[in-house]
């Protein structure tokens, strides 16, 4: 009754350098003075959660390197600006979905549960009344035999006649039981019909969400999720509180004049993928790190794109 969801790849570009930068005369560009600039309220993040998410990203360079890298002033012209568009809309289409999906298949599983409960109880009803019905019958033919015989002889003794009378008594009870059990199984086969014809509709409804959601999400797709732009950082998307971190982080490292890294669990990797927040910076974020903000002068060039 379950079908599988097909297995999807996204690939999200994690944001894109506004700069790029060489060896030169210069330094780090730090401390940056910043604010929270746009919030669209279409992402459902209050101020004090942006600033929060905020803060989080910055304490993950200053807690690493030991530097005052950031300071949040009012009145600062450098912003960060939550821009809400069709990125993180169609991020909010796909996660409803998955929602929907979720609850479908617990009902399927559910459903799916209780079928499986009254199978079982109509498997046992079943062998429970082949078996009384064997019984039955060999009783019954038991007592006809009986009844025949003493027929043949003129008749039975009284006390031979008040047992088969008896007899006759318990055989009609137990047909009524078997006859009852045959209605119960009866009742029993159509539950089962009628779940059956419920979990086909469930399931076929499940199927129906999982094929727009393949059409609608199944293809690779490659987006922006923020980018830093010399005065600004601006945040298009993100699934959850830990991405919005990770997207923040990076681009406070591109606002540092550091650019993209190779390990693919650095947070200066160029793809949002294999990132973990609470691991912090690795060995290569470190290295470009202080590579740009240690010991060395750089010279920070506009992109042309």
């Amino acid at each position: 009754m379950r079908t599988s969801l097909s297995v999807l790849l996204i690939v999200t570009v994690i944001f894109a350098g506004g700069y790029f930068y060489y060896t030169a005369e210069a330094i780090c560009n730090a401390p940056i003075a910043y604010r929270i600039g746009v919030l669209d309220s279409q992402f459902g993040l209050s101020m004090d959660e942006a600033r929060t998410a905020v803060a989080d990203a910055e304490s993950l360079w200053e807690d690493t390197t030991g530097r005052n890298l950031f300071t949040y002033k009012e009145d600062a012209d450098f912003t960060i600006n939550f821009i809400f568009d069709t990125r993180q809309e169609l991020t909010n289409t796909e996660q409803e979905i998955e929602q929907t999906l979720e609850q479908q298949r617990d009902m399927s599983e559910a459903v799916r549960a209780q079928y499986d409960v009254l199978v079982a109880q109509y498997e046992d009803l079943v062998s429970s009344y082949e078996t009384a019905k064997i019984e039955y019958e060999n009783r019954l033919t038991a007592y006809n035999q009986e009844v025949v015989k003493w027929n043949r002889e003129g008749g039975a003794p009284q006390s031979i006649y008040d047992d088969l009378e008896r007899e006759q008594a318990s055989l009609t009870v137990e047909q009524q039981k078997l006859n009852n059990t045959a209605h119960e199984l009866n009742q029993s086969v159509r539950d089962i019909n009628a779940l059956s014809e419920k979990g086909s509709v469930v399931v076929s409804a499940y199927n129906n969400v999982v094929n727009f959601y393949n059409k609608t999400f199944g293809v690779e797709r490659e987006f922006t999720q923020g980018d830093y732009q010399g005065d600004f950082i601006n945040i298009y998307q993100y699934d959850d509180g830990e991405e919005l971190r990770l997207v923040l982080a990076h681009e406070f490292g591109h606002a540092l004049s550091l650019g993209h890294v190779e390990n693919e669990t650095s947070i200066m990797y160029y793809l949002m993928g294999e990132q973990d927040f609470e691991k912090g910076l690795t060995a290569e974020d470190k290295e470009k790190f202080q590579q740009v903000c240690g010991e060395g002068h750089f010279t920070l060039w506009p992109a042309r794109w």
